[in-house]
């Protein structure tokens, strides 16, 4: 009679995550691709089904290949997620290419690994009320939005879920103590279980790079394992670690060597500061995941850096719970895998860029904290005494509102992935609607370039069925969204037939505040926003900053080398009133 009490109350449990789920991150559906989306989506068209071509769709050539940005050297990233591409790629054959199939997919995955967490937080000795109530905090969890939102986020998904099966086999294979569910019949040493564990974590590896810690995360429950086989114990991580210099050899076959990114994607441990960065992160990362504080790209340790004081003592905060829940649950492996799996699957994403879908593989750690805070509130309550129910109406009352608060950040959070995305199409559509027509091979340029249209060029291609169309930003938005409620307004000045002024006047200014310190970190050592010489753009153009300052440039002077009126270039303009407008009436050429 257990398993199939358990079954049932698995399946109920599923139904009841679906609608924390669902209200979270359903409206997700009617998104359509975003950003990294669009070149995903590209690439895994022109795709085969071998490892190789698997391998080859896994890149962003953010610059160059898709966008020509003269402030920026061209670059293109390269990863190894063979499996979770070639899942995407199922997917999206499956369901005749549909983005929205693909939204569908990722609450799908979402889904899944809430299940999957309920089973492990019960495998932790978690009540079965207990491990619902975490996994549905997990699922409404603010920094996760993106992740579940965004397609481009399905690996972060996908590799959770098997480094979920991957802990649920190790769990039953070395006898972790509070064996809540364990099924009669169970044989702790199985090595089915330990051959589910090694297959699970293979193919984790093929999903993302940040998996390959999940030996040492293993290794922090072992200390108080049923078995005490210690050959058994070393044959098993001997082959994960076996597994995992596999994986490295292909790897670095099939992207010829390492193919680490560069600055300012990720922090080059030669650089001065390295240790501080590294350290703030993921003080960063902890305030995000602990704290739900929101984990924005590049410019969010600048910020908390000029607020040390609150920065530092959030981090104080959230350093101290982690003390106190393994100092309550130092013999249960609750507590060191809550920790081990925050600390260890967040150091290797430590020198890249900031961003908020690192939380969610993590966040499994987090869920795992909240369970072992949880089970020590309600523990030891016993119903009759009148002190022990106001605690449990408190904690009832405590966790309702949680929920609360998760849900309202989640919803909000949303909102703002929303607006990105209609930003993306809505400039994509002005541009693909331009009474001129674009052609294959057209070239257009761009004035004030929303950074969140990057990909303007294959959106542009999808829609009006053309090729090899260049695009060419001029400058990008001092704004991330454009010029949208900003009292500053941009100018655009004729010369003559070949050259043009680019003006803001107002309070912003064109490479400012984050922008800035994006394209400096691009550059390494070259002044590109500093040097007064007028810079050769290809065989395009001549750019010179007429009023370069440390804070940002207010006004830049182009001079073409052949007239913009000439067939097959598109010259658009961003303002306060439209993202893209096309400028016709250009000056002839005398």
């Amino acid at each position: 009679m257990t398993q199939p009490r358990s079954l049932k109350t698995t399946l109920l449990a599923t139904i009841g995550l679906l609608i924390p789920v669902v209200l979270a991150h359903g409206q997700s559906v009617r998104y359509g691709l975003f950003m990294d989306d669009w070149a995903h989506y590209r690439q895994l068209q022109e795709a085969g089904w071998s490892l190789q071509s698997l391998t080859e769709a896994c890149r962003l050539e953010l610059v160059g290949g898709i966008t020509e940005y003269w402030w920026m050297p061209e670059c293109t990233l390269r990863f190894f997620r063979p499996v979770s591409f070639g899942l995407m790629k199922l997917t999206y054959t499956l369901t005749g290419w549909s983005p929205m199939a693909a939204h569908v997919a990722s609450i799908g995955w979402h889904l899944l690994v809430c299940v999957l967490l309920y089973q492990l937080l019960k495998r932790l000795g978690a009540t079965a009320g207990v491990a619902w109530v975490v996994s549905a905090l997990f699922a409404i969890h603010p920094g996760h939005v993106t992740t579940v939102q965004w397609i481009a986020c399905q690996t972060e998904l996908m590799v959770t879920a098997f480094l979920l099966v991957a802990a649920l086999c190790v769990a039953r294979f070395r006898g972790w103590p509070d064996a809540g569910g364990m099924s009669e019949g169970t044989r702790i040493g199985d090595w089915r279980w330990g051959v589910g564990a090694l297959l699970a974590y293979g193919l984790a590896l093929g999903c993302r790079e940040n998996a390959i810690m999940f030996p040492l995360v293993m290794m922090a429950a072992e200390p108080l394992v049923t078995s005490r086989s210690r050959r058994t114990a070393i044959v098993f991580y001997g082959i994960l670690a076996v597994v995992s210099v596999i994986y490295l050899g292909i790897r670095a076959v099939l992207l010829d060597g390492v193919a680490l990114p560069p600055p300012p994607y990720i922090y080059p441990p030669t650089e001065p500061g390295f240790v501080r960065f590294i350290f703030d992160k993921m003080c960063y990362y902890l305030i995000g995941e602990y704290l739900f504080m929101p984990v924005i790209p590049i410019g969010g340790v600048p910020y908390f850096r000029t607020v040390p004081v609150a920065f530092y003592g959030m981090a104080i905060l959230v350093g101290l719970v982690m003390l106190y829940i393994l100092w309550r649950h130092a013999r249960k492996p609750g507590g060191l895998l809550g920790i081990a799996w925050v600390v260890l699957f967040a150091f290797p994403l430590l020198p890249a860029f900031a961003s908020p879908h690192h939380l969610y593989l993590p966040g499994i750690g987090w869920a795992v904290s909240a369970m072992c805070l949880l089970r020590g509130l309600l523990g030891d309550i016993q119903p009759g005494r009148w002190l022990d129910r106001l605690r449990l109406h408190a904690t009832r009352t405590a966790v309702a509102g949680l929920a609360a608060i998760l849900f309202a950040l989640t919803y909000y959070s949303s909102l703002t992935i929303d607006t990105a995305q209609q930003v993306e199409d809505y400039l994509t559509q002005e541009v693909t609607e331009a009474s001129s027509g674009i052609a294959d091979g057209d070239t257009i340029y761009i004035a004030n370039l929303p950074l969140i249209a990057h990909y303007l060029k294959l959106g542009v291609e999808r829609d009006e069925g053309v090729r090899d169309i260049r695009v060419v930003p001029l400058t990008w938005s001092p704004r991330v969204l454009g010029f949208l409620k900003t009292e500053s307004i941009p100018e655009l000045i004729w010369r003559d037939a070949r050259t043009l002024d680019l003006r803001i006047v107002g309070d912003d200014k064109y490479f400012s505040g984050v922008l800035r310190r994006l394209v400096t970190e691009s550059n390494g050592d070259r002044p590109i926003l500093t040097d007064r010489a007028p810079f050769q753009f290809r065989d395009d153009f001549s750019v010179e900053l007429l009023d370069p300052a440390a804070d940002g440039v207010q006004s830049l002077r182009f001079t073409f080398n052949e007239p913009l009126a000439a067939p097959g270039r598109h010259l658009f303009w961003g303002s306060r009133e439209r993202w893209a407008y096309e400028i016709q009436r250009v000056p002839d050429d005398e």
